[in-house]
């Protein structure tokens, strides 16, 4: 970074109050945690910059409490240019891909669950790209547990820790039949919604039964770019999210395309299956053509990656961008895949302990 000069205007013109909330010296924050050890309240609102001192990749700060604040260059860089930290979660940090642009590298199991160089990539891939496939995970009963525990913990729904994906008798969901699967997101009727989902195949012999994958946030992209209006009512508009049966009743007021304070996509909610009729706020009809042209971008071959999940392969992808499906299947046979949810907060964070570890 270029070096900054103490006659610098615009480095004596920083806040005194952001300065002094950016100190990391002992006094102000905890070593081991890095903490605030002071409330906010405590912050002087008259504090004033007295004085500045610079070395070759640092600035000091004296400041009218008599407080010294000590920040390197970058960090003052930063501050001049109000840089806002990277939200992992948001569009801006994605990889967007469509049918041919997907990536179709697979992971081994025995390089994921050994090497924390492959742990990394797979994780980056699915914070990146949004979802990953694993190879020759053991085609045995909660194998997939074992994937998550490398990175987090299983999130417990009301489908147990982790949930089995076959025909079923007087099945509770579509999922557990034979019935084609048209793109969605899971569990859009919870708040907040499980962030990842993990499906391991364990057997197939079945004809169909093709998995298919379609990033989200490219298709909220192609939806603000072609029909902005639609774009707007489905990121201001609430629908309702429903599941229910004896056991369980679970519903939820959502937008489908959720947006963070910088206007960002940063959620997609999508699930033909739990949605509820939309309710007055918009025109009635309006609303009807924002959800069918989000529909047909969602369905578009062009944007699906569609693929065969064999015994021992593990897909991982983020339930809050990617849409899943799976074409329909013959009755004969059997198609046993389990699957189990995690979260996306642990899979960032371990992805960015092994950053710093393999200095990446």
């Amino acid at each position: 970074m270029e070096k900054f000069f103490i006659e610098t205007e615009e480095v004596g013109e920083l806040s005194a109050q952001l300065l002094r909330d950016s100190c990391t010296c002992l006094e102000c924050r905890d070593v081991l945690s890095g903490q605030r050890l002071k409330s906010i309240v405590d912050l002087d609102p008259d504090l004033e910059i007295e004085e500045i001192e610079e070395d070759e990749d640092s600035v000091t700060f004296v400041l009218s409490d008599g407080h010294h604040v000590n920040l390197d260059s970058e960090t003052v860089g930063d501050l001049l240019l109000e840089m806002i930290p990277l939200n992992w979660r948001s569009q801006s940090a994605k990889i967007m891909w469509d049918e041919q642009s997907a990536p179709r590298a697979t992971f081994l199991w025995s390089s994921v669950s050994s090497d924390d160089s492959i742990l990394y990539e797979m994780l980056d891939q699915v914070i990146s790209s949004g979802f990953a496939v694993i190879s020759e995970l053991p085609k045995k009963d909660r194998a997939v547990l074992d994937l998550i525990h490398t990175f987090g913990f299983e999130r417990v729904t009301n489908y147990g820790d982790i949930f089995d994906v076959r025909v079923e008798n007087e099945a509770n969901n579509l999922a557990f039949t034979n019935l084609p699967i048209a793109p969605h997101t899971d569990n859009p009727y919870r708040d907040p919604v499980p962030t990842i989902q993990l499906l391991h195949c364990l057997e197939t012999n079945v004809e169909g039964g093709h998995s298919g994958l379609v990033d989200g946030f490219r298709a909220a992209v192609l939806l603000r770019e072609s029909d902005p209006e639609s774009f707007e009512i489905l990121t201001t508009h609430l629908f309702q999210f429903e599941y229910k049966n004896p056991e369980t009743h679970l519903s939820t007021l959502a937008p489908i395309i959720k947006l963070d304070a910088m206007e960002e996509i940063v959620e997609i909610r999508w699930n033909d299956r739990s949605m509820q009729p939309p309710f007055s706020g918009f025109d009635i009809d309006e609303v009807y053509h924002a959800l069918r042209s989000f529909a047909r971008i969602l369905n578009a071959p062009i944007n699906m990656y569609g693929f065969k999940l064999e015994p021992g392969q593990c897909m991982i992808f983020d339930n809050t961008r990617i849409l899943h499906a799976r074409t329909g299947f013959e009755s004969e046979g059997k198609r046993h895949l389990q699957g189990a949810y995690a979260d996306l907060d642990s899979a960032i964070s371990k992805w960015s302990i092994l950053q710093d570890k393999l200095n990446v």
